[in-house]
């Protein structure tokens, strides 16, 4: 059994075709099928059935592959160990940000290419729950995102900030002197929101449905930043997080009067159980020292 047979396998799986899993793998379509075909007569067992084109994991299939997939991630690991060991100048490091919390990743990148310029960075942005998804097939180093409320207890998570929610404006917007909002006159004010599946959104939801709120929503968009764009033609406002707008000086902050504490708690994701590149310990270090510079609130431990 060698560990190329053993992605191709986990390749055909994910994929359910074996001609688009050998152009995902850049081989023929006959050596991923001659692969295959040794590594079921090895194992003794059919790890496939095959209806046309396309390919369904049989049920030693599919008990199999949890294995296969941690065989494939501790030989990753195993290899980025050896890497670290003669130090972390150079490599590639993959990084997930939700959208809300850009802003603090930014200098944080800027910290960390500084000290490190030959380390390649992927950024990827998402909602929560996509990145979260990345994360836990390892498709990500390390995640900057709000905690949902839902999520898996597979992932190793560090508590970092609560975030305050807030109605932000541009300070040429009518309501930019208030020094707070009522949810009667936010509930009349238009407003730019971020789409459902962000976090902030989901806190907003609730807050709509506890207080039979009827928010005047005129537009919805997956970008905070554009969000925040829009904002300065003075007309809209929005409801986001302390992170999100951090670093803004030209809008209004503006606290929402209400029974209960807004808050959104941030946090630094590992993927469980995988070994941690120096890189990404490095640039978590980074990101730590952005927060701790910043006027965040740190969360109570539980």
């Amino acid at each position: 059994m060698e560990l190329r047979q053993l992605n191709y396998f986990k390749a055909a799986c994910e994929l359910r075709n074996f001609s688009e899993a050998a152009r995902v793998l850049n081989i023929s379509q006959s050596t991923l099928s001659q692969q295959i075909k040794q590594l079921e007569e090895e194992l003794g067992v059919l790890l496939f059935d095959r209806i046309g084109k396309r390919i369904i994991p049989t049920e030693a299939g599919m008990a199999f592959l949890p294995y296969a997939q941690k065989t494939i991630q501790d030989a990753t690991d195993g290899k980025q160990m050896i890497r670290d060991l003669k130090g972390i100048r150079t490599g590639q490091l993959h990084v997930g940000v939700t959208y809300s919390m850009i802003s603090l990743m930014i200098p944080a990148l800027e910290q960390f290419t500084q000290s490190y310029p030959e380390i390649r960075i992927h950024v990827t942005q998402g909602t929560s729950e996509e990145l979260l998804q990345l994360l836990d097939s390892h498709e990500l180093d390390l995640l900057l995102s709000f905690k949902p409320q839902a999520m898996s207890n597979d992932l190793e998570t560090v508590p970092l900030f609560l975030s305050e929610l807030y109605f932000v404006v541009h300070h040429s917007h009518r309501l930019a002197s208030l020094s707070s909002i009522t949810l009667k006159r936010l509930a009349e004010t238009p407003l730019i929101l971020p789409e459902r599946g962000f976090a902030t959104r989901k806190k907003i939801e609730e807050l709509r449905r506890k207080y039979r709120l009827s928010l005047a929503v005129g537009i919805e968009m997956n970008d905070v930043h554009t969000i925040l764009h829009l904002l300065r033609g003075g007309y809209w406002g929005t409801i986001l997080t302390q992170a999100a707008v951090a670093n803004e000086p030209d809008l209004v902050q503006i606290p929402i009067l209400c029974a209960e504490p807004l808050t959104s708690p941030g946090y630094l994701f590992w993927p469980q159980g995988s070994y941690r590149k120096r890189a990404a310990s490095a640039f978590a270090d980074c990101l730590l020292r952005v927060i701790r510079e910043g006027s965040f609130r740190p969360i109570p431990h539980e």
